[in-house]
């Protein structure tokens, strides 16, 4: 506590940059998590509509339906009459399609849903060329362009998460390090007088080090509060029924407090070794 206050403005400093470090990367972790999630909701969405002709026999959509249940990757099928394609158009557009034409122009329909692994470009149009091919089938269409997006977007998002985690992490080893550095060098008046009274490298540097790691939790407890509150807010704010915004958990935090401590008590014990190796 001694060696604490004989430089608070550096300890002080020194627990900012730690709590800043561990911030970024709660910050980093849950924007990844969250990115990841998003993209697969867009994924899990992808669905095949065929339009069928209007006087489609009951017969012959049972016959279809068991056609394409019978083609690679589908999952399920499922009719849409023209009545329900009505409700639904209400429901999306808040209006009803007899307000709008004096009859109802909406087709039947088959949703074809695929399972994961079949949900890409070259995939669907695979399975699309083949549903063509039925004369009742009048048109098949899918969200083409979330699939390019996702397909786009999938591995440089990989690539920009472990570029982002490497810079963070040694952008936050540098900081903290160098921080840590100027506090030592303010006590180098307090380390000389060891020195000449006879002090061991491992009492000189053992104080630093407990310093170090009492920062690196005080620092990491600041910003996982400062982390909840964030996500707090945001949570509130952006969430909304399609998307539910995820919050790390308690395990997580643990760990970017146990992570704080870490790289104060790292950053202490390597800068007062170099100090001592120079002085």
């Amino acid at each position: 506590m001694r060696y604490l206050k004989t430089a608070k403005s550096a300890v002080i400093s020194s627990t900012i940059v730690i709590a800043l470090a561990v911030l970024l990367l709660g910050i980093y972790v849950t924007i990844s998590i969250n990115s990841v999630k998003l993209l697969k909701l867009i994924r899990d969405k992808v669905e095949i509509d065929a339009y069928l002709t209007d006087n489609i026999q009951t017969a012959d959509i049972t016959k279809i339906t068991a056609s394409i249940k019978s083609i690679g990757g589908v999952k399920s099928v499922n009719f849409v009459s023209k009545d329900e394609a009505a409700k639904i158009f209400a429901e999306e557009f808040g209006q009803d399609i007899l307000e709008v034409f004096d009859h109802n122009p909406l087709p039947p329909s088959l949703k074809i849903n695929l399972y994961d692994e079949y949900k890409t470009i070259d995939r669907i149009e695979k399975i699309k060329l083949e549903l063509t091919k039925n004369r009742e089938i009048t048109d098949v269409v899918y969200a083409q362009k979330n699939l390019e997006i996702i397909e786009r977007n999938s591995q440089s998002l990989v690539f920009l998460n472990l570029s982002l985690l490497v810079i963070i992490t040694f952008s936050s080893i540098f900081l903290i390090g160098n921080t840590i550095r100027l506090m030592i060098v303010a006590k180098k008046d307090t380390i000389e007088i060891m020195k000449l009274i006879g002090a061991t490298k491992e009492t000189i540097r053992t104080p630093f080090i407990m310093e170090g790691f009492f920062q690196g939790f005080v620092g990491s407890l600041l910003a996982v509060i400062l982390l909840q509150v964030f996500l707090g807010y945001f949570y509130s704010t952006y969430t909304n029924n399609d998307f539910n915004f995820s919050i790390i958990d308690t395990k997580f935090l643990i760990l970017l407090v146990i992570f704080g401590s870490v790289l104060g008590t790292l950053g202490s014990a390597l800068s007062i070794r170099r100090f001592l190796k120079i002085a």
